[in-house]
């Protein structure tokens, strides 16, 4: 009974040491790459977009090249000027996971904000992949809450 006992405990420890790893490693994974996010979204906020595609992940920039990325980004404020007014950011949540739609497996860090700008609020989701080099954005998107 005794062994029976201690085998159930050993392999309940063994069970349960790398769900527990795995969990620590996560927290980390999302703590590295919401601090990320924020130096990115520094740039971002600051209209150096050349440096936020330079600071992007290697999948980011095989979809767009940076002066498309330029063009888009300016296009998007130009359509929305109240963009460029930033009031204050705020973090709603972030998870990690290994899948997303249209993507390759890998790492990921989602972490989405409320944003206000002007008057307005809107939901912005940083989207990063962990990259041989460490945490890059992967993705940007942004949308007014009222939709």
């Amino acid at each position: 009974m005794r062994t029976a006992l201690l085998f159930g405990l050993v392999v309940g420890f063994v069970i349960a040491t790398p769900q527990s790893l795995y969990a620590q490693s996560n927290e980390q994974a999302v703590t590295t790459a919401k601090q990320e996010a924020q130096e990115w979204l520094a740039l971002f906020d600051e209209s150096n977009f050349q440096a936020t595609w330079k600071e992007a992940s290697a999948f980011f920039k095989s979809k767009i090249s940076a002066e498309q990325w330029g063009t888009r980004i300016e296009q998007m404020r130009t359509r929305r000027p109240v963009l460029d007014s930033l009031r204050s950011r705020s973090l709603v949540a972030a998870r990690y996971t290994s899948s997303l739609p249209k993507a390759p497996d890998g790492e990921y860090v989602v972490v989405q904000y409320k944003g206000t700008y002007a008057d307005e609020e809107w939901a912005e989701t940083v989207t990063l992949k962990k990259d041989p080099d460490g945490w890059r954005v992967a993705g940007y998107f942004v949308k007014p809450t009222s939709q």
